[in-house]
């Protein structure tokens, strides 16, 4: 009885300080058992301790994840109304970006219910700002699809013009286009991915965020549908 009353007490203390009445004759009992109980079993302390910590670590990260969550602008293929989303940090300076793409576009042609959501974190070089501002602006058009394949597909390097020539290509409005990338609209957005992936840990691209999983790198298809199917499985 003691135990389960110690347990209870100090689960509410611990869980929900502010919240913790009682009266004058119940506090000092619970401080006795607790005084009592911790001096037979110093050990207990320190497992309470524990876990307390571990379960405040846990609500951290699915704090931190829940940054990533905030998509209001970003770009995205696959299916919009997929149950299973994928999100992936991103900068069009990077090679690994470019062959995870063509990994990621196998993914969605074989599982019709997923969806790829771009999380633009140019960190590369200035033409990367320039870049995910231009898929940003493709994104406005309903076309980021278009653009992001034409831009993760192309060769050399990234310049104004060169944006300009695939906006082109891909038929957006140029006078949208222009005035979009020339403003700081999208400045809100970059911000807010850059944020929410270093809250989770991210320090380069490309990365991963599939279910609770944080995968750095570019991973295998064979590998991500392990991990899709895994996660999946804890739903």
């Amino acid at each position: 009885m003691k135990h389960l009353i110690f347990f209870i007490g100090l689960s509410i203390i611990m869980t929900n300080p502010a919240n913790a009445q009682f009266s004058e004759s119940e506090e000092q009992m619970i401080q006795q058992i607790v005084h009592d109980y911790l001096n037979q079993n110093p050990d207990i302390l320190y497992e309470i301790i524990l876990n307390y910590s571990n379960q405040k670590s846990k609500e951290a990260e699915e704090n931190a994840m829940s940054l990533t969550y905030e998509t209001e602008g970003d770009g995205r293929f696959g299916n919009p109304n997929a149950s299973f989303i994928i999100y992936e940090y991103s900068d069009y300076n990077c090679g690994y970006c470019k062959r995870l793409f063509k990994t990621l576009q196998t993914l969605i042609n074989e599982d019709d219910d997923i969806l790829i959501v771009i999380k633009e974190f140019p960190i590369l070089a200035e033409s990367s700002v320039l870049a995910a501002k231009a898929a940003l602006a493709a994104e406005e058009q309903n076309k980021f699809f278009e653009y992001h394949l034409a831009l993760m597909n192309s060769v050399g390097r990234i310049t104004e013009d060169s944006l300009k020539s695939i906006a082109t290509m891909v038929g957006l409005n140029m006078e949208k286009y222009t005035a979009a990338i020339s403003s700081n609209k999208f400045d809100r957005i970059l911000r807010r991915n850059i944020d929410s992936g270093r809250a989770i840990g991210i320090e380069g691209t490309p990365a991963l965020l599939i279910g609770k999983k944080i995968i750095p790198g570019a991973i295998s298809l064979k590998e991500m549908m392990a991990i899709i199917d895994s996660e999946r499985n804890k739903n």
